[in-house]
C-alpha cells in the first residue's frame, strides 16, 4: 500500500516537471529557427544544473535534486543541454549555436577517417569529450557523464552524412562563483577526433556572462603596408588578413558566405575592377571553408590599374551576404598609379606636435618612470636625473631656476631616455570631474617649460608624436562602435595635422593645439584606462580627410581641419551659419541621430561639422562605417593615409 502511494505521488511529480520542461525541449526541436549567435551559459553554483533558463542562470528551485545514480542508455536527464550534430554533403565543418541552449557541430562525414557515417557503439563510436587539455577532469563533472574527460556519447544510432545526431549531457556546476571557459570535442573513439567538432562554452556561475557579437572583425594584417605603387593599366594581387571577433563562424559557401564588397558608396563599379572579381563590386569571397571565432580569415584581391596617373584610394567592407555588413570589417587600400606630378606630397612621416597643457607662475615639478634628461633648448644638456627623481623649475620675466640653479635662457625640457618612458608633472592637479581619485598628469614624450615674452606667461608644454596624441585626446570613451571611435580618431587627426601644416593655433605661444578649448587632452592617464579609443587610433594611423581645393605649399595633400560638437537639433550647420566666410566641406547636413535637448545653449556647442552624438547614432543603429559617417558630415572629401 505504502509503495503504491509512493509509485503514485513519483508519477504526478515526474509529469509536472515533463510539463515544465517540455515548452524548452520543444523549443529545442524547431531547427528552422537557426540563432547563429553564439552565447553564454549562467548556472548557480553548486546546484545540479542541467536546466538553461532564458534569465541566463539555472532555477535550483525548479530541480532541487537530481538522481546520484548513473543514467541507463533508455534514460534522461529532466532538463538537459543539447548538441546538435549536422552533417551536411559538403566538406565545411562549423560551430553554431541553434537555440538558446543548443549548439550545433557540422561536420563532413567523407572527413571523418574515411568512415561516411557515424555509431554510438562500436569500437568507434561518436562521444564527446572535455579538452584544453584532453583527459583532463572537467570542472563541470555530473554523476551521469560516461567518464570525468567524457561527457556523453551519441544518443542517436545511426548518423548517415546529411542527418542529424544528437548529444544529450548534464551539468554540475563548481562551489565557486565566476566565470568559466569549458572546451568540448567531438570524437571517433579509439580512431580520431573529428575536424571542427570543437566549441569552447563561457558559463556563468553566479555571474551573468556578455555575449560576444554576432558580427565582429579587425583587421590584423596585410601584403602590402602603406601606399601601393602600380603601373598604369597593370594588375596585382594583394591579400587582407582579418580576424573573426565575433561570436559565429564565417563561410565561404554557406548562403550568408562572408565576402569583401567595394564601399563609398555600396554597389559601385570600382576604377580597379579585375575580371577575376565576383561582382564589379566585390573582388573576393573569404578564402578559407570556414573561419570559426578568434580565427584568421585571408581575402585574396586582385586590382587592376586604370591608365591614368594619380594617387587613389579604394576601400572595401566584409558583408555576410543578406545578413549584415560585420562592423569593424572596413579596410582601405591607397594606390598610387604611376608617376603623377604630386607623388612627392605625401608627407616624410607622422610628425611631432606641441600641446599647451597650462600656464602658471608655480613652481613646477616634474619626474618620470625611467631615467629622464634636463636639456636648455635643443643644444644644451643640463643634467641626467634617475627615474622617479624629482626636479623643480621656476620661471620669471625669462629667467629660470632648475633645482636652485639659475639659467638666464630657455625653454627648460624634461627629456625622457626611451620611448617608453612617461613623465609625470607631480605639482599638476588635473581630477576628472567623474572621479576626482584619479590625476591626469602624465605625459608620454617632452615636457617643457617655455616663458613667452609677448603675453608675460609661463606655458607647460607637452612635446609628442601625433599619433601618441590622439591617444591621450579624452573625447570618447570605452564601450562606443568601434567605427564611431574611428571616425572621430579621424576627425581629432585632421583638425590637428591642419594646424600643424599652417604652423600651429597657437603661434605667439609657441604650440599646435591646448588640452582644454581645442580637444580634451588628458595625456597617458586616459590612454591607459581607453582601451576602445586607443584601438581606433592606432587602427586608422596616419588617415586623414583631405580635399583637393584646399591643397597648398603648406599643405600639398589638402588635410582640412574637421570641426565637432556634441550634437545638434536635428541639422548640423554650415561655417558661414557661426562664423564668417565658407568652406567646401562644411555644409548644413541632416542629423537624425543627433538630437540634444540642449544643442542651442550647450555652452561650445557650435554643430558645425561631424556630430558626437549623430556619428555614434549611425555607427550603433545602421552599423555605418567610419567612412560614411565622416563623408556624410564632411561634404566632398576623400579619406585617405597621409603617413
Amino acid at each position: 500500500m505504502h509503495e503504491r502511494r509512493f509509485s503514485s505521488l513519483f508519477a504526478l511529480i515526474m509529469v509536472m516537471l515533463i510539463l515544465l520542461v517540455y515548452p524548452v525541449l520543444g523549443r529545442l526541436e524547431t531547427h528552422d529557427q537557426l540563432d547563429t549567435s553564439l552565447d553564454s551559459i549562467s548556472l548557480t553554483a553548486d546546484v545540479s544544473a542541467s536546466a538553461l533558463m532564458n534569465s541566463g542562470y539555472a532555477a535550483a528551485t525548479l530541480w532541487p535534486s537530481l538522481p546520484t545514480e548513473p543514467a541507463t542508455p533508455d534514460e534522461q536527464p529532466v532538463a538537459e543541454i543539447h548538441a546538435d550534430i549536422q552533417i551536411p554533403n559538403d566538406l565545411s565543418r562549423e560551430i553554431r549555436k541553434v537555440h538558446e541552449t543548443s549548439y550545433a557541430v557540422s561536420a563532413a562525414g567523407s572527413e571523418n577517417t574515411g568512415t561516411a557515417t557515424w555509431y554510438n557503439t562500436g569500437n568507434h563510436f561518436v562521444a564527446l569529450n572535455v579538452t584544453n587539455p584532453s583527459g583532463r577532469t572537467s570542472k563541470f563533472e555530473h554523476p551521469w557523464w560516461r567518464a570525468s574527460y567524457r561527457p556523453t556519447i551519441m544518443q542517436t544510432p545511426i548518423v548517415r552524412p546529411g542527418d542529424v545526431g544528437r548529444f544529450v549531457f548534464a551539468l554540475k556546476t563548481p562551489k565557486d562563483i565566476g566565470i568559466y571557459h569549458e572546451s568540448f570535442h567531438l570524437v571517433a573513439e579509439n580512431l580520431t577526433w573529428i575536424k571542427g567538432g570543437q566549441v569552447t562554452v563561457p558559463i556563468g556561475v553566479g555571474k551573468r556572462v556578455s555575449a560576444a557579437p554576432h558580427w565582429k572583425a579587425r583587421e590584423v594584417d596585410r601584403s602590402n603596408a602603406g601606399t601601393i605603387t602600380m603601373e598604369p593599366g597593370k594588375a596585382i594581387t594583394i591579400w587582407v588578413d582579418i580576424q573573426n571577433k565575433g561570436s559565429v563562424p564565417w563561410f565561404r559557401d554557406d548562403e550568408h558566405f562572408v565576402a569583401a564588397n567595394v564601399t563609398n558608396p555600396a554597389g559601385r563599379e570600382s576604377t580597379f575592377w579585375h575580371p577575376y572579381w565576383r561582382e564589379i563590386y566585390r573582388p573576393a569571397k573569404l578564402f578559407q571553408r570556414v573561419v570559426r571565432p578568434g580565427e584568421t580569415g585571408r581575402f585574396y584581391i586582385a586590382l587592376q590599374a586604370p591608365t591614368m596617373e594619380g594617387l587613389y584610394s579604394e576601400s572595401f567592407q566584409l558583408v555576410a551576404e543578406g545578413l549584415t555588413w560585420i562592423p569593424g570589417g572596413h579596410f582601405t587600400i591607397p594606390i598610387q598609379v604611376g608617376n603623377p606630378v604630386n607623388t612627392q606630397s605625401k608627407l616624410p612621416g607622422e610628425p611631432v606636435i606641441r600641446v599647451g597643457l597650462f600656464s602658471t607662475s608655480d613652481p613646477v615639478v616634474v619626474t618620470s618612470n625611467q631615467n629622464y634628461e634636463i636639456w636648455q633648448g635643443a643644444n644644451k644638456r643640463l643634467a641626467s636625473k634617475q627615474s622617479y627623481a624629482t626636479s623643480t623649475t621656476t620661471s620669471a620675466n625669462g629667467t629660470y631656476n632648475v633645482n636652485g640653479t639659475s639659467v638666464l635662457s630657455g625653454p627648460i625640457r624634461f627629456v625622457p631616455t626611451s620611448t617608453s618612458g612617461i613623465m609625470e608633472i607631480a605639482s599638476f592637479k588635473n581630477h576628472p570631474a567623474w572621479n576626482t581619485a584619479l590625476n591626469d598628469n602624465t605625459f608620454r614624450g617632452i615636457i617643457e617649460i617655455n616663458y613667452v615674452a609677448a603675453t608675460s606667461q609661463t606655458w607647460v608644454i607637452n612635446e609628442l608624436p601625433l599619433e601618441a596624441y590622439l591617444r591621450g585626446v579624452a573625447e570618447s570613451s570605452n564601450g562606443s562602435p568601434a567605427e564611431y571611435l574611428q571616425a572621430l580618431a579621424v576627425a581629432e587627426r585632421s583638425y590637428t595635422l591642419w594646424h600643424y601644416l599652417n604652423g600651429g593655433k597657437y603661434k605667439i605661444e609657441g604650440f599646435t593645439v591646448n588640452a582644454t578649448t581645442d580637444q580634451v587632452y588628458r595625456g597617458y592617464g586616459f590612454e591607459a584606462r581607453s582601451v576602445d579609443p586607443e584601438a581606433a587610433v592606432k587602427s586608422t594611423t596616419g588617415v586623414v580627410v583631405t580635399v583637393k581645393s584646399a591643397a597648398s605649399a603648406k599643405n600639398p595633400r589638402g588635410v582640412v581641419f574637421t570641426p565637432y560638437s556634441s550634437g545638434t537639433d536635428g541639422r548640423t550647420r554650415s561655417w558661414s551659419e557661426v562664423w564668417s566666410g565658407s568652406y567646401s566641406w562644411l555644409i548644413s547636413v541632416n542629423d537624425p541621430y543627433g538630437i540634444i535637448g540642449n544643442a542651442r545653449t550647450l555652452s561650445g556647442n557650435h554643430m558645425v561639422g561631424m556630430s558626437a552624438k549623430g556619428a555614434l547614432g549611425y555607427a550603433a543603429n545602421e552599423q555605418r562605417t567610419f567612412h560614411w559617417i565622416l563623408e556624410h558630415y564632411y561634404t566632398g572629401i576623400t579619406i585617405e593615409k597621409v603617413y
